[in-house]
């Protein structure tokens, strides 16, 4: 008693949607490390100290190696984009 084409294609159907399901699951299983976003946040805040410590500094501290010109502001908002960039890869 030979099959339908139409019974042929479903089970084809049910048989790729079972495949593609099993894929799905093993992707929904992925996370970040759980010291990542301690981590972020951290560089964040501490880009924000930096920032903030030179404007009222006049760029004299946290690094007054780096007084003469604007460093200490590229090293904190270096560190506070290096935090933001983070967070595109949280999961």
């Amino acid at each position: 008693m030979p099959e339908s084409k139409k019974r042929r294609k479903v089970v084809d159907r049910e048989a790729t949607k079972a495949r593609t399901s099993s894929k799905k699951v093993e992707k929904v299983d992925q996370h970040s490390p759980r010291w990542y976003a301690p981590l972020m946040v951290t560089l964040a805040i501490i880009g924000l100290i930096i920032v903030v410590t030179a404007y009222v500094t006049n760029g004299g501290y946290p690094f007054p190696f780096f007084s003469n010109g604007n460093y200490n502001l590229f090293i904190g908002i270096g560190l506070m984009l290096i935090g933001f960039l983070m967070t595109m890869g949280w999961k």
